[in-house]
């Protein structure tokens, strides 16, 4: 007999056919209706992230639900989540901004990690074993860019980026500092065009292009992902994230650029030819996948 036991965000784990006991190995439930199950367990899943308003809660409450679940249901729902964030579903593209692989991979361990990269390898997620991969940045930053006052230390910098007028947020959006960004983030000053200055510079640090991504206000605006994933400075975790909400030719920009990781722009292409449009493949000298 199948008991339903429910988690403290009143989650009954066996709706997951794959849901763990406390010993952390026996399935609890299995059937024909495996599927729909998972599929009911990953709605009430990205309801839960929907109702919590900040994206670090979000991201330690998904990993916390996919911690209760066996890798092979984890791969299967992580899966449906992609292929939902490709149809733009909204809840379904805050659950997979959420994902923080590193994260996920410190709290379950290396070994169900690595049985939940197998199961996406098997069942050919070729989308879902780029993410797992966590692949190289395009381009990194070896020399960080000249920052803003950086002679003054960073808490007056991060009080000045609170309050600054606009001509003191235009130059303070060169500082590399991420608290210091995070705080220019939050001005209400900062217009759409200084974040997407802010996003599209290179070379860029990689902890300044996470700090966008993280934000709350900004990060849900196209104009900025879009400057964020056409950035080779971008980190390609948050890449391979922002590809499966593009529109058509923001996919087609992906794809053709000569700059960005092959994986990403092979993420694209894939995008493209599932909605029927074909695209011509971008070249870079490092290129290595063909």
């Amino acid at each position: 007999m199948v008991g339903y036991c429910v988690n403290g965000h009143g989650l009954p784990y066996a709706l997951c056919s794959g849901a763990r006991d406390a010993g952390g190995s026996r399935e609890i439930a299995t059937g024909n209706g495996a599927m729909g199950k998972q599929t009911a367990c990953l709605e009430q899943i990205v309801g839960a992230l929907c109702a919590v308003p900040e994206r670090t809660m979000r991201t330690h409450l998904l990993v916390e639900k996919l911690c209760t679940l066996d890798p092979d249901v984890v791969a299967q729902l992580l899966q449906e989540l992609i292929a939902s964030s490709t149809a733009r579903r909204g809840g379904f593209c805050l659950a997979l901004e959420a994902l923080n692989v590193p994260l996920l991979t410190s709290r379950a361990g290396n070994a169900f990690m690595s049985d939940v990269y197998t199961h996406a390898r098997h069942a050919g997620f070729e989308e879902l074993v780029r993410i797992l991969s966590r692949p190289a940045t395009s381009r990194v930053c070896k020399d960080a860019p000249e920052g803003f006052a950086e002679d003054i230390p960073p808490g007056v910098r991060v009080s000045m980026a609170r309050s600054g007028n606009r001509n003191q947020l235009a130059r303070m959006l060169a500082d590399t500092h991420p608290l210091v960004i995070r705080a220019l983030l939050k001005n209400p000053a900062l217009t759409e065009s200084d974040v997407l200055k802010l996003s599209s510079r290179r070379p860029a640090a990689a902890d300044v292009q996470r700090e966008v991504f993280h934000s709350r206000k900004w990060s849900t605006r196209y104009s900025v992902k879009t400057a964020l994933v056409l950035n080779p400075y971008t980190p390609t975790d948050i890449g391979m994230k922002i590809v499966h909400v593009l529109m058509v030719q923001d996919l087609r920009r992906v794809a053709e650029s000569r700059d960005l990781h092959p994986w990403l722009r092979e993420t694209a292409i894939e995008r493209m030819r599932s909605n029927g449009y074909a695209c011509r493949r971008g070249r870079s000298p490092d290129d290595r996948d063909g």
